[in-house]
């Protein structure tokens, strides 16, 4: 998860720097590209991390902070624009994100014995 929020924040940022709206739209897709993939690593860590019914709270409350960061988001990259003058301070607020969404990942990583399918629930086999 860690590359690919990388190189969406690197996406974002290079949109920010570069003048040529082609060349800037260009970056931000890179920075979709970025961002989207590594949403299919994301979602397996909350229940690497937590069992049961705090899988389902874990799963929950990042729900909500994420439909919240749709909602605060744009406002943000309003202000931003408002205070700086240029929508490449809104880039790099979101980029900050991305890459503290990175941070998080590995500081906190995740136990991977909780990959493992335990010895009692193997699948059955097909007669």
């Amino acid at each position: 998860m860690v590359i690919p929020c990388l190189i969406g924040a690197a996406g974002l940022i290079m949109a920010g720097l570069i003048q040529s709206p082609s060349i800037s739209f260009f970056f931000l897709i890179v920075a979709g590209f970025g961002i989207y993939t590594s949403l299919p690593s994301f979602w397996p860590l909350p229940t690497a991390m937590l069992t049961g019914s705090a899988a389902a709270g874990g799963i929950a409350l990042i729900n909500s902070i994420g439909n919240l960061g749709g909602f605060v988001g744009p406002y943000l990259v309003g202000l931003v624009k408002d205070w700086t003058g240029s929508f490449a301070g809104g880039l790099y607020l979101l980029a900050a994100f991305i890459l503290l969404a990175a941070v998080v990942v590995l500081l906190v990583g995740h136990d991977t014995r909780l990959e493992q399918i335990p010895p009692e629930v193997e699948p059955a086999t097909a007669p």
